[in-house]
């Protein structure tokens, strides 16, 4: 999955027909590892431009800081990227007019190790739900699965899963690297922040670490699009992901399979209501 060629001469043209001032993609990363983000605003710099496997993170995260306000902009979008685009647009954090959008139709990023992540093995949406131009041949909508580590934590029980999360939120640092790479996390004053919060301790301990990790959570629970942001960010290597995942589970399975971002202008599970919403939890 090479397309760095075409991503160059899209960006090429946008800059030449003054269309975008900013353009959002990715450059070679030191040691050859991953891919890392690369901001482009001269037409010198696009040489620098590539996509690989390798082009891991969600760039719609920067559409959030200052930089990108105000400023028409090219970005490259992977299937679970658009899904994520299409949240931001639909909670006006972006205008669509603003946007141009380069679609890649993903056939799945990998580890340093060379292994496919294990959101691109689950993933249900390889093609951009959103673009204006789609590069690679499409793959297809896939049936959704549920997340194989939740389920064989979900074998494990309550004494096991507990010690398991408690050994997570023992670790935590609270750096808030999670936070900051996800780009459905746009509050100017979070309300978990080490620095802000008003739900929790400021201290780092494991009551409030716990505190503030599921609170994190539960405010993505039908809003997660599953790009894997925040478990690549975390320096400790937490396992994040099953969090969300347990939350896009039930969320799945009790209203009407609703996944996040798939469809414009559709907004999270719990910010809609509907007569088919279940009622099981009302005593």
């Amino acid at each position: 999955m090479i397309h760095t060629h075409k991503v160059q001469n899209i960006a090429r043209s946008l800059f030449s027909e003054n269309k975008i001032d900013v353009f959002l993609g990715y450059q070679s990363g030191p040691l050859n590892k991953h891919d890392i983000p690369l901001i482009v605003t001269e037409l010198k710099d696009i040489d620098r431009l590539i996509f690989t496997e390798k082009s891991v993170f969600n760039l719609t995260n920067y559409l959030k800081y200052e930089h990108c306000r105000n400023k028409r902009i090219g970005l490259i979008v992977k299937g679970c990227d658009s899904r994520a685009l299409n949240l931001l647009l639909t909670e006006n954090q972006i205008k669509r007019e603003n946007i141009f959008v380069i679609g890649i139709a993903c056939t799945g990023v990998v580890q340093v190790n060379g292994k496919k992540y294990a959101n691109c093995e689950e993933c249900v949406c390889p093609d951009p739900v959103i673009a204006d131009e789609i590069v690679g041949p499409k793959q297809g909508l896939r049936e959704y699965k549920v997340c194989g580590d939740v389920l064989q934590l979900a074998e494990k029980n309550v004494q096991e899963r507990g010690a398991f999360f408690q050994k997570v939120f023992e670790t935590c640092i609270r750096c808030n690297a999670c936070r900051n790479s996800c780009p459905l996390c746009y509050c100017p004053r979070c309300s978990v922040g080490e620095n802000t919060t008003q739900t929790c301790g400021r201290a780092n301990t494991l009551p409030n670490a716990a505190a503030a990790l599921l609170t994190w959570s539960l405010h993505l629970a039908g809003r997660c699009v599953d790009c894997g942001n925040c478990e690549r960010a975390c320096p400790l290597g937490l396992p994040l992901r099953l969090l969300h995942k347990k939350n896009e589970i039930v969320v799945y399975q009790n209203f009407e399979q609703h996944l996040a971002g798939m469809k414009t202008d559709d907004p999270g599970a719990l910010y809609k209501y509907s007569l088919n919403d279940p009622e099981s939890f009302i005593m």
